[in-house]
């Protein structure tokens, strides 16, 4: 089941919103995430948080609407953006895509680096999305794809990952003990298509770029 988030970060575009929410089989709002979606017309089927932060005709409207409301205090030791991704994993979601999950702050952003890897221990696919990056987190090894010249990182999460290879890219590497901060896999790019990166033990954040 796919399922769209979006949380109280920098607003996703129309252009990316309206793409993602085609694709989706239901939406979650956390709290001030809803903002955009008021704003472009669309309407989803669950908003929850504090409610600190959204606009309150936002609130009112949806509620008129019958979109599922879910309150939490606003002292709570869990982040808006953790439950919402917590009750799309509920109600059956093995495929979530974050949408307003970046922003200008960094601690949100750690924290939500966290959450992807929570989701990846539940055997969830989750993925961070904004105009210029897409983020993932892998335990095992993959292929990803692209088209020839865009950028690809990667970032050890965490702890080492012990013999990284990359195949396909710009850079090749083999059997690569990568550590946390290493820089060496920063800004790789795709060749003709398709990359092949291969590891034997840790965890690795994969980041898609673009200018």
């Amino acid at each position: 089941m796919n399922i769209l988030i979006i949380s109280g970060g920098k607003p996703p575009s129309t252009e990316l919103l309206k793409k993602e929410v085609e694709k989706c089989d239901y939406i979650i709002c956390a709290d001030s995430g809803a903002n955009c979606l008021y704003e472009n017309g669309i309407f989803p089927n669950m908003i929850l948080g504090d409610f600190d932060s959204i606009k309150y005709e936002v609130l009112n409207s949806f509620k008129n609407a019958k979109c599922k409301i879910v309150t939490f205090p606003r002292e709570k030791d869990f982040t808006d953006s953790e439950m919402a991704i917590e009750e799309g994993i509920k109600i059956g979601g093995d495929n979530l895509i974050l949408l307003g999950f970046t922003g200008s702050r960094m601690d949100h952003m750690l924290g939500n680096l966290g959450l992807l890897n929570k989701c990846l221990k539940k055997g969830v696919k989750a993925v961070i999305k904004d105009e210029n990056n897409e983020i993932c987190i892998f335990d095992k090894s993959f292929k990803i794809e692209g088209e020839k010249k865009s950028i690809f990182s990667l970032q050890a999460y965490c702890d080492e990952v012990e013999n990284l290879t990359i195949e396909g890219g710009k850079y090749p590497l083999n059997n690569y003990n990568l550590k946390l901060g290493d820089s060496r896999t920063v800004s790789n790019e795709f060749l003709d298509g398709q990359v092949n990166v291969s590891f034997s033990k840790g965890k690795v954040l994969l980041i898609l770029s673009k200018d």
